[in-house]
């Protein structure tokens, strides 16, 4: 059956991240699907007086770009409601920022922040005390960029109820005063424990918010995302977006799973939600589980204990736990989505999986492993044996003095030149997704991209530092990584992931053609055009 397209593109180098047709000129739309990839003389034929023509005039099209490890929706609420403190490198600079937010905020009911750098502020000096004196009384709550510290103020800890008998929680701690009152510094789930006592986001709030991220999200090319820990209120909100109209980024999600509740509930609960979430739009399908912490915070798990004190954090669920759960939602047929930062955190989610496999037999799980900064060299060639999948964020693997110094006195200088392995990964035939976790930092492709070629600063030439150059991958690994691989990770390329008959029309125009021009000015493509499903969702004023 033939149909007149509603929508061509001509005229474009377009690289389609198909193995059958790699380029084509011109392509053809007909509702939300391609009907066609080829010339412009093939495309032009399916034409009427009512097709839409868009001339790319030469410029690279590609799929549009997924991003498979992020927290949409609350970092798109926290980034909107909260004080945001990025930028800020001294002491004088943090409290001045949230004085003054207190002061403009009278109505808030708690101060909430978002974005301290823990290598720079830790224990020592983000003490209660000092957040008291910025916020006037009411309590205060204040998130480190990665979400794996805190800093409470006294009128927190006095609600939350946190004093030197309270015991720490699972998988978290209080930093404590010689007397064992808290100090003022929070990590791991402590965080959370504390911010439940905080007023929640009403159903409006992220409503707003991810509109607003969406529309952004859009006009930087990305056109699906993964959210990495979506509960049913994370999923009836995409839910109810979606029915609005106003969802403009295609969402798969994971569900966190608890080390300290009963396996036997939350697999209902994800078996739940796989079921009443399963479009082409929001859909959930697979288990997340934190396994480790961050280096910065002393809570990534090690197999050879740090230099500095002899010692390393305890797994967030022991092996024989890991492997119970593992097999258990195995059996299910979900994806297992693990956060992995410590060699060891690494080495304990690869034997789960052998484990789940030993118990359940192979099938396409392409289960992953999150952040994998450290790997020990006989867990590589497991990647590929396991077809397990690297699920990376290159924008981490760059110079940065206050992160490397911690990591010289954590890990000692040969651990150091292994950190964020992601070309030894590929050339070791791990099939890797990139990605950003946003909002632990930026969410643009571009300069991720740009970073995985060079592994250095943006801004920065072929004579400035590099981190651990060795691991530098190309241009078409990096693009892949974000187009059919990212779509392969979240169990939807055969909708999505590349331009090719059948599949959603989500494609993207660029000013710049990643393929032919320096790695160093990847991170200022700008995009001209997204289509999602073949509808227009961003122009570049200029196009």
């Amino acid at each position: 059956m033939s149909y007149i397209a509603d929508k061509i593109i001509i005229n474009g180098n377009i690289h389609t991240m198909d193995d059958i047709t790699e380029k084509a000129e011109a392509l053809a739309i007909y509702g939300d699907k391609i009907i066609a990839v080829g010339s412009n003389a093939d495309i032009q034929a399916l034409t009427s007086e009512n097709t839409q023509i868009i001339n790319a005039q030469g410029q690279l099209v590609l799929p549009g770009f997924q991003d498979t490890h992020l927290h949409f929706q609350a970092t798109s609420a926290d980034f909107f409601h909260y004080v945001s403190l990025h930028e800020m490198k001294t002491m004088e600079e943090l409290l001045n920022e949230i004085e003054r937010f207190t002061r403009e905020n009278p109505h808030k009911k708690w101060i909430k922040g978002i974005g301290f750098n823990p290598s720079i502020f830790n224990e020592t000096s983000l003490t209660k005390e000092r957040l008291d004196a910025v916020t006037g009384g009411r309590p205060a709550l204040i998130f480190s960029f990665d979400y794996h510290s805190g800093w409470a103020n006294s009128e927190a800890f006095r609600i939350a109820g946190v004093t030197a008998a309270t015991p720490e929680p699972a998988s978290g701690s209080y930093a404590r005063c010689p007397d064992g009152s808290p100090k003022g510094y929070i990590y791991e789930d402590a965080i959370w424990a504390m911010n439940q006592f905080s007023p929640a986001f009403s159903n409006e709030d992220y409503f707003e918010a991810m509109q607003h991220y969406c529309k952004v999200f859009n006009q930087h090319g990305i056109t699906g995302i993964l959210d990495a820990v979506a509960p049913r209120k994370t999923m009836e909100n995409y839910h109810t977006l979606n029915q609005r109209g106003q969802l403009s980024l295609r969402v798969a999600a994971t569900s966190k799973i608890f080390a300290h509740l009963p396996l036997a509930g939350q697999l209902q609960e994800l078996l739940s939600l796989r079921k009443t979430y399963a479009d082409d739009m929001v859909s959930l399908h697979s288990a997340k589980f934190f396994l480790d912490g961050v280096l910065e915070s002393g809570t990534a798990t090690l197999l050879e204990p740090r230099c500095d004190t002899g010692s390393t954090a305890p797994l967030m669920f022991d092996q024989p736990q890991i492997n119970e759960f593992f097999a258990a939602f195995d059996k299910e047929k979900f994806q297992l989505h693990v956060h992995t930062i410590g060699d060891g955190a690494v080495n304990a989610a690869l034997n789960g999986i052998e484990y789940a496999q030993q118990m359940n037999g192979s099938w396409d799980s392409r289960h992953q492993l999150a952040h994998i900064q450290l790997v020990t060299a006989s867990d590589f060639p497991r990647f590929q044996q396991l077809g397990v999948y690297g699920n990376v964020q290159p924008l981490w693997a760059q110079p940065d003095p206050d992160n490397d110094k911690i990591a010289l006195e954590m890990l000692g200088e040969a651990r150091c030149s292994q950190i964020f392995p992601i070309g030894e990964l590929v050339r070791q035939g791990t099939v890797c997704a990139l990605s950003s976790d946003w909002g632990v930092s930026t969410f643009d492709p571009f300069a991720i991209m740009q970073t995985a070629l060079t592994r250095q600063v943006s801004g920065a030439n072929e004579s400035s530092p590099a981190h651990n150059p060795q691991y530098r991958i190309d241009i078409d690994t990096a693009i892949k990584g974000y187009t059919i691989n990212a779509a392969r990770a979240a169990w939807r390329e055969k909708t999505t992931g590349s331009l090719t008959v059948g599949k959603f029309a989500d494609l993207i125009i660029l000013d710049q053609d990643l393929y032919t021009i320096s790695p160093y000015d990847i991170e200022n493509t700008k995009v001209l055009l997204t289509l999602l499903g073949g509808k227009e969702v961003y122009r570049n004023p200029s196009y």
